[in-house]
């Protein structure tokens, strides 16, 4: 679905010279298959996010855009990525450099008798390369347990699990170390019976919803209706099998738009695609947020997801 993963940015509405070029250069680098956030201040273009392979790349694209007065390209700094493992499944979420960097991570993590379900966006940086995030897995899931969560950021990889003994629990802890490769180790595991479904870190996996979402430009409606801007129901979609891994927390979708039945109609409509996906309706409420004012900012008219 490449075009899930165009390029994104962020609308700055200082005037028709500023919009016109931002347009133009958010085109020029989807056209290049390039990424980043860009920003218009008259004619000065500052395009954040990007891959450090791709900044000099970048800066070319945006300097050949007919308008553009000066180009700062500022690279990306290494995301968190987020790793869950729940029965036959294995959810990644987080940012990669390319579709080549997204490949590689996903044979890093295959392992037999699992699906890997991959929320990636492009145009980022991996925090660890993806045979090291493979080999981490990998150690994981050696104490043959069906629930894992890995967090790596900031040069930590976090593992929280429930084992039945400590005798795996040493397991696990010995081949994380080793796997790790020098990286600071933060064990939760925890020795007991296995528990149900549900105990993933839900404020990491709201954070890499929010990143996901807001890295494709948002769950968006065109002013004034109901038909979705951009990528809709495919980005919900994906939404929807991020939240099956954690089947007891509770949505909240935030609608917007310009009356209360507009912002209402909306949110049904995220909800009835996430219900789709097989997340439980009575997990799921709808907030409004009415824009009388108009819906001129893209976020009065999105829905923001919430899981709490």
């Amino acid at each position: 679905m490449p075009a899930l993963l165009a390029a994104t940015g962020v609308f700055v509405y200082g005037g028709g010279i500023e919009r016109d070029l931002h347009a133009e250069v958010r085109a020029a680098l989807g056209k290049a298959g390039y990424h980043g956030v860009v920003a218009v201040d008259g004619r000065s273009v500052v395009v954040s996010e990007v891959s450090p392979r791709s900044v000099d790349a970048v800066r070319a694209v945006v300097s050949d855009v007919s308008g553009v007065g000066s180009a700062d390209v500022r690279q990306a700094e290494p995301e968190q990525l987020l790793v869950a493992v729940r029965g036959g499944e294995i959810l990644v979420s987080g940012a990669v450099a390319d579709d080549a960097e997204r490949r590689a991570l996903i044979e890093a993590v295959q392992t037999d008798g699992h699906r890997v379900t991959a929320a990636l966006r492009l145009g980022g940086l991996l925090p660890i390369p993806p045979a090291v995030i493979g080999r981490v897995v990998t150690a994981a899931l050696s104490a043959k347990v069906s629930e894992v969560t890995t967090t790596v950021h900031n040069g930590q990889v976090v593992v929280a699990a429930r084992v039945p003994d400590e005798a795996r629990a040493v397991v696990v802890r010995d081949a994380l170390k080793q796997a790790a490769n020098g990286l600071q180790v933060t064990d939760r595991i925890e020795v007991g019976p296995s528990t149900s479904v549900g105990d993933l870190n839900v404020e990491a996996l709201h954070d890499s919803i929010s990143r996901l979402v807001n890295g494709n430009g948002a769950i968006r409606f065109v002013q004034g209706t109901t038909a979705y801007e951009g990528h809709g129901t495919v980005l919900i979609q994906r939404v929807g099998r991020m939240l099956l891994v954690a089947p007891r927390a509770s949505i909240t979708l935030v609608a917007h738009g310009t009356d209360q039945k507009m912002a209402q109609t909306r949110g049904q409509m995220v909800r009835d695609v996430l219900v789709g996906q097989g997340v439980s309706p009575a997990l799921i409420a709808i907030e409004t947020r009415p824009a009388p004012d108009g819906e001129y900012d893209p976020a009065t008219r999105q829905v923001d997801v919430v899981v709490r």
